[in-house]
């Protein structure tokens, strides 16, 4: 793995936003923050984020449901594994992990189940977008996209825009996958005919049933649900941000009413950063990006910082933990997965 260079430009990304984060620190401030904040709220917080990641099976289950019916308390310990996956290896390959590892639980075809994850990871980036807008209501939303724009020369529009685009352009081909699969299927056909013949094959089957997997989305009742399902899986981890800012006093900086609104904020602008491949579990870009838009909000940098620390080795090291124990009892090592995904 570490011969490939997409470990080592994933290494580089996660260096270079980790340089970015670290430079706004005053480290012996930081360290004073860390050593001073009362850690009492983490534990909830932490059962928050599992009781998100339970949503997200009940989400997964609905998008199987056309493939196969599958229990939300087996699809449960397959989501943890797959974040755990995450964390530890880079590029996202624990998305990869997560449907390999369903297959060897439950013989649910490896790319039908792909096209469920990447229907997941679209409706996450729209409800994350659609939660920065609603955090408008609480903080001023616009006068901090001006601050973050400024940097690049957009405007608040633009920069909304070129943020939400690509989610929406693919969740619109999604969409228009699962009314029209044949047409697709067609078009990839007459698209594979340019690859070596050996390779054409295997790529049109793969494609069909990554297809056959967005049959989910074939009705507007059908994508609202999905939408619908995906708020719960959001505000329950705002619920966590929300939690650990009490640790570390980040209500004597803002009101109530603005520390909510911040908190939603943060959820998203973390999260949609943390789809920039790293070298594992968003490190350097969940940092650097929260950081950012803690500092533009008028809160001290070392406090961010070490709020920022806190709040990520809390969404990481828990699940990366109860996924490491749900492969042991299963006899299965995450490289042994991970390596399962680069041979097929």
């Amino acid at each position: 793995m570490t011969k490939d260079y997409k470990f080592w430009l994933a290494l580089l990304i996660t260096a270079a936003f980790l340089v970015f984060f670290f430079a706004q620190l005053d480290f012996s401030d930081t360290l004073g923050n860390l050593m001073s904040a009362n850690y009492i709220h983490i534990i909830p917080a932490i059962m928050l984020y599992f009781g998100a990641l339970y949503f997200r099976s009940y989400r997964w289950r609905f998008l199987l449901s056309p493939i196969k019916n599958v229990r939300v308390i087996h699809l449960y310990p397959v989501v943890i594994v797959g974040y755990m996956a995450n964390n530890i290896l880079p590029m996202r390959l624990g998305e990869l992990v997560r449907v390999f590892y369903l297959d060897r639980k439950q013989s649910i075809n490896k790319a039908a189940s792909l096209g469920t994850v990447a229907i997941e990871r679209v409706f996450d980036g729209l409800t994350l977008l659609f939660l920065a807008g609603i955090s408008s209501l609480f903080i001023p939303l616009v006068d901090l996209l001006e601050g973050l724009g400024g940097g690049i020369g957009l405007n608040w529009f633009a920069l909304t825009s070129l943020m939400s685009t690509p989610f929406l352009l693919v969740a619109i081909f999604m969409i228009l996958g699962s009314y029209y699969p044949r047409q697709l299927k067609d078009l990839i056909v007459v698209i594979t005919k340019f690859l070596p013949r050996i390779v054409s094959p295997k790529v049109n089957n793969l494609a069909g049933m990554f297809i056959d997997g967005l049959r989910v989305l074939r009705g507007p009742r059908k994508v609202l649900i999905v939408f619908i399902f995906s708020i719960p899986v959001w505000l329950m981890e705002c619920g966590m941000y929300y939690l650990v800012a009490f640790s570390f006093g980040l209500n004597n900086f803002v009101s109530p009413t603005e520390l909510i609104g911040i908190s939603i904020l943060l959820t998203s602008v973390s999260n949609l950063a943390t789809s920039i491949p790293t070298a594992g579990g968003g490190i350097g870009t969940f940092e650097a990006s929260a950081v950012a838009t803690l500092i533009l909000l008028g809160i001290d940098s070392n406090v961010a910082g070490a709020y920022i620390i806190v709040l990520h080795a809390a969404l990481l090291v828990p699940v990366t933990f109860l996924g490491l124990i749900y492969i042991w009892f299963d006899k299965v090592s995450i490289f042994g997965l991970a390596k399962e995904t680069s041979n097929n």
